[in-house]
């Protein structure tokens, strides 16, 4: 009988064990690395001809469009994420609206990609 309990307990231990090491490798942080690997994706594919594959903006085409620097942590503080994805959305300025060739996900990728330029 001891010997069934000793089993059941280590039982409970290695199950509580393998919850709190689930929770600590950072779930919710793969799906955020993701989320941004997925966003450069879109980025390069969709941003860089005008924001620069660094985020500058320093392009022919950022520069006749005024793009702005997205790497300046003063421009990034100031804007929000929603405010961002807003402005990928339905376009801002001389940059188009992106909201009927990307969806929602990949708008939000994008944002998340972009908050990792900050400087």
């Amino acid at each position: 009988m001891n010997r069934i309990k000793a089993l059941l307990l280590c039982a409970i231990v290695l199950s509580f064990s393998s919850l709190a090491a689930v929770a600590a490798s950072g779930e919710p942080e793969s799906k955020k690395s993701r989320q941004r690997a997925d966003g450069r994706a879109v980025y390069s594919n969709n941003c860089a001809r005008c924001h620069g594959g660094d985020g500058t903006g320093q392009t022919t085409m950022g520069q006749m469009t005024e793009a702005p620097n997205l790497t300046d942590s003063g421009w990034q503080r100031g804007k929000s994420a929603s405010r961002m994805a807003a402005s990928v959305a339905n376009g801002r300025g001389q940059m188009p609206a992106f909201k009927k060739k990307l969806s929602r996900a990949e708008i939000a990728a994008a944002v998340a990609y972009v908050r990792t330029l900050k400087r």
